[in-house]
């Protein structure tokens, strides 16, 4: 029979982490020659080598001269079409379409899935040509993907390959939409009216959705139809908009997504910092015993799995964060306004469910990350949900590209852009790690992690036992020594 001792460590550095080894190396680098039109919070879609862009921003998000923040001029009001093989770009205005169908079209924050040939996207928020204010929409559009960008390509009319519904459970901007076999799920966000910002204060309208809906896309190419399968609601974990929903694996093998982080508490204005996942055969389950501090905002995520430890990993780049790391000594460093930073890390999971956060060394060359796109590209091992099975990649290879977004000039509410650079993403397997030989750890559990005051580790000990605390660079921060604890 196994004994257990209880260990509580008083910490004196600011934060420590318990966190293991990433068995794999990313490197970024920068596409040189191309000259993409900037945008960020756009819907996308991909055949091939080719991207098809609808929506989004071409400017910044803060430090604006103007009170308007969501300004009409800056709406993105064309479909784009992008050759990864030669780096063109084709652009076809929508303009042009009935007033009830551009609109949507250039939303801003829309929530968005890929189901076979077509892209579904929903809500998003922009200017009401028909209601003359902005709007959250309340409208599904289905594009057939391979149509239109023929279509923009050949400058074809773009017309015929966008279909619409309206549905008042789609009013949502800022969420996350994904879809796990015929069931989409839209994932949080709210409703917003009116303008951002506008002299001399905020005039609008805000409501959170604090939910998950559920609901079934039916689409013969002629016929659109939404089935609303009901919502599932938590007023205090879903109170949350512009986060990361990543698809991700379970241990078993079947195919789950989690909620990481996202804004504002309901009490303050920071970030939520519990994990949520999702399976469709339990449903949701909150890990508040767990702080995600650094990665808060909407930026690109890379879900990796480990087949054989069932260790699902998911690379966050960028974006804001609540904490600022510092690769030099691997401090991190509290700021309550969650300033834009160039930080990434990796959220993992293991097997049996543990959380933990593994600041990386690698870093974006300024301030970017939010809401940018990670494309993977369709040649490395994927599960159906687009999950890198880690144990099939072999040596270094290329994974994806990381497109759009926002580059700030500032950490906190100085002027921002968007940004124009699109970097390739690389993926090194660590065969080392991946090959080690799996040993029984004398430690149970560790808890609260991260920790910056106090930290419980329960050991199972029939002995004299050293525990050593140390942060993500390998600073030992603390060391205790147990002798003669009661188990």
């Amino acid at each position: 029979m196994k004994l257990f001792r209880r260990l509580l460590l008083p910490l004196l550095l600011p934060l420590c982490s318990f966190a293991q080894q990433v068995p794999f190396q990313l490197e970024i680098e920068p596409v040189t020659a191309t000259a993409v039109p900037p945008i960020h919070s756009f819907a996308f879609a991909q055949s091939g080598s080719k991207w098809l862009i609808v929506g989004g921003r071409t400017n910044g998000l803060h430090g604006f001269s103007t009170n308007d923040n969501f300004a009409l001029e800056y709406a993105n009001s064309y479909i784009v079409v992008v050759d990864t093989v030669t780096w063109n770009y084709y652009t076809s205005s929508v303009l042009d379409l009935p007033m009830n169908v551009k609109d949507p079209l250039r939303a801003t924050n829309m929530q968005y899935t890929v189901k076979g040939d077509y892209l579904y996207m929903v809500g998003g928020f922009g200017w009401d040509s028909i209601l003359n204010r902005y709007e959250t929409y309340s409208t599904l559009t289905a594009i057939h993907i391979d149509s239109m960008i023929n279509a923009v390509v050949n400058g074809l009319p773009i017309a015929p390959h966008i279909r619409q519904v309206t549905n008042t459970n789609l009013q949502v901007c800022g969420g996350e939409m994904i879809t796990i076999g015929d069931t989409s799920y839209l994932v949080f966000g709210h409703y917003f009216r009116g303008r951002y910002s506008e002299t001399p204060g905020p005039s609008f309208v805000q409501a959170y959705v604090n939910e998950i809906r559920k609901f079934e896309i039916q689409d013969d190419g002629v016929n659109l139809t939404l089935n609303y399968h009901g919502a599932i609601s938590d007023t205090n974990n879903f109170h949350r908009r512009d986060l990361n929903v990543s698809p991700a694996i379970d241990p078993a093998g079947n195919e789950m997504w989690t909620a990481f982080s996202g804004v504002f508490r309901k009490d303050n204005d920071l970030p939520y910092l519990s994990p949520i996942t999702y399976k469709p055969s339990s449903g949701y389950a909150v890990d508040g015993t767990f702080e995600q501090r650094l990665n808060n905002y909407s930026c690109p995520s890379i879900p990796i799995f480990d087949s054989v430890h069932g260790t699902m990993y998911t690379v966050l780049m960028g974006g804001c964060s609540m904490y600022d790391y510092n690769p030099q000594n691997g401090n991190q460093t509290l700021d309550s306004l969650v300033p834009f930073v160039a930080d990434m890390s990796v959220m993992v999971q293991s097997a049996t469910g543990q959380w933990s956060q593994v600041p990386l060394q690698l870093q974006f060359p300024g301030l970017l990350g939010s809401n940018m796109k990670f494309v993977p590209v369709d040649t490395i091992p994927m599960y159906g949900n687009d999950v890198i099975r880690l144990r099939d990649v072999q040596g270094r290879i290329l994974i994806g590209y990381l497109y759009g977004g926002i580059e700030a000039s500032g950490p906190n509410d100085q002027p921002s852009i968007a940004n124009d650079t699109i970097f390739r993403v690389y993926l090194t397997p660590d065969l080392n790690l991946l090959n080690a030989q799996e040993h029984t750890s004398l430690i149970s559990t560790v808890f609260p992690n991260p920790v910056s005051d106090q930290l419980i580790v329960n050991v199972q000990n029939a002995g004299t036992t050293t525990v050593e605390l140390r942060n993500a660079l390998g600073k030992l921060c603390f060391p205790k020594n147990n002798r003669g604890l009661a188990p």
